[in-house]
This record gives structure tokens, C-alpha cells and sequence, in this order.
């Protein structure tokens, strides 16, 4: 037994079956796109891009127990392949990435100020291509910005307490 130390508990909140079913009929067809998906968590958005024929699929995770269990699952269902994990910080990925994606899906923690930080960086440099969309998870009472450089609310879709809002490039 050990006394006096603290055990982490992950407050990993997977996102629910109907909310990632949400996610690909929006996006509907994503064959041959890169996706990222941020704040990784136990990679089911990731994978379910991958099974749907994501060219790419890049898992952004800090928890290096999560990113095994990403590789693990990843390696299980043979999705590997078109799969890349990175165990860093999601804002510190956004910052060091020099490349533009077709797809950034982000589900922070709720409530903990990393909408903020995700948007102050959009607000700073590109990371979409032409046609790319940036997915946002969040809870029903975050307020959000309704534009970012060129990027503005192009829809959102309620479930639950869960709120999805996409962003596209103004044309």
C-alpha cells in the first residue's frame, strides 16, 4: 500500500457514441483528409476517423498512459498504418505545428479556460486548409468566438449539456 501519495484520477470523458455519429455526419465525407484529433483521450474520434477513411489521422494527447492506450487500440484494430501520436500538450502541439490540416476536432476539458487558449492561437496562425473545418466539443454554457482570423460559426448542433460548434473559413 502506498501512504501519502496521490493518485491521479483521469477525468477522461469519452465522447458519447451519438456525439462521434454527430461528428462524421457533419463532416460526411472524409476520405483522403488529414485529421487531428486534440485532446485525444482514449482515441475513439481518431479511430473512427481512420475507419472512415481519413488519409491521416494525428492523436494529440499529454497523458502518455492514454497515448498507450491509443497505440494499443490502435494496433489491435490495424488502424496503425495512417496514425501518428504525439504526447504533448494540445496547446503546445497547436503552437509547434508548422503544417495546415483538412480537419482539427478539439474536446478540451470543459470549463478549463483551453477554448480560450485554442482560440488565441487560430487567432495568431492557419492551421486549416482552403475547405477545413475546425470542430469544437464543448459544454452548453462556454461561450465561444464567433470569428477567428478568417474562420467563423458556421453551424451548431446541441446533445444534451454537449454542444458541437464548426467552424469554416468565410468565403
Amino acid at each position: 500500500m502506498m501512504s501519502g501519495a496521490h493518485i491521479k484520477k483521469q477525468k477522461v470523458r469519452p465522447t458519447p457514441a451519438i456525439v462521434r455519429k454527430a461528428i462524421f455526419d457533419i463532416l460526411q465525407n472524409i476520405e483522403g483528409k488529414t485529421f487531428i484529433d486534440l485532446y485525444g483521450g482514449k482515441g475513439f474520434v481518431g479511430m473512427e476517423a481512420l475507419k472512415r477513411g481519413a488519409k491521416e489521422v494525428i492523436f494529440v494527447e499529454r497523458d502518455p498512459v492514454l497515448c498507450i492506450f491509443i497505440k494499443n487500440s490502435l494496433t489491435k484494430k490495424r488502424l496503425s498504418e495512417n496514425a501518428r501520436i504525439y504526447n504533448i500538450d494540445a496547446i503546445n502541439f497547436l503552437k509547434q505545428t508548422e503544417l495546415t490540416y483538412d480537419i482539427i476536432f478539439a474536446d478540451p476539458p470543459y470549463e478549463s479556460g483551453e477554448l480560450e487558449r485554442i482560440f488565441s492561437i487560430f487567432e495568431k496562425k492557419n492551421l486549416l486548409r482552403e475547405d477545413g473545418v475546425l470542430i469544437l466539443q464543448h459544454y452548453k454554457d462556454e461561450s465561444l468566438r464567433e470569428k477567428m482570423r478568417d474562420l467563423k460559426i458556421h453551424k451548431c448542433y446541441r446533445y444534451g449539456d454537449t454542444l458541437l460548434t464548426v467552424y469554416r473559413r468565410q468565403k
